[in-house]
């Protein structure tokens, strides 16, 4: 891997460096190299998806959701996508969408109980 602080040239050196700088708790910095992964490699669903977590770490939710549905139309049946689109939806107060997303993400595998403590701990955040 490259060195974190290397300047990326291609699609994957961003998504590496995004996803290092997630590691390291740094989500801004993880997004910008995700926006640039994602600039260069649009139909990449690992990279829409890991921007929408960046996003989804840091509350800007709407985003995240956009994030979300492209990686989800890209590669649908992922139960992670649409278990992190359900928090997204659920910390907007779209209870139904994400109550739709949740029933998506068990029915391909997530856990329930898990998935929905954090959706219980989100909606818990917003009152």
């Amino acid at each position: 891997m490259a060195d974190i602080d290397f300047p990326p040239k291609t699609a994957a050196e961003f998504f590496n460096r995004g996803l290092k700088n997630a590691q390291l708790g740094i989500p801004d910095k993880a997004a910008s190299d995700f926006e640039e992964a994602a600039w260069m490699e649009p139909e990449n669903h690992e990279i829409q998806f890991n921007l929408g977590v960046a996003y989804l770490s840091m509350a800007d939710f709407e985003q995240a959701i956009n994030n979300f549905t492209k990686a989800i139309e890209l590669k649908p049946g992922v139960a992670d996508m649409y278990g992190n689109r359900a928090v997204a939806h659920a910390a907007i107060g779209e209870d139904e969408k994400s109550e739709a997303d949740v029933a998506e993400a068990v029915s391909l595998g997530a856990p329930p109980d898990g998935l929905g403590s954090v959706i219980d701990y989100v909606k818990a955040q917003r009152k």
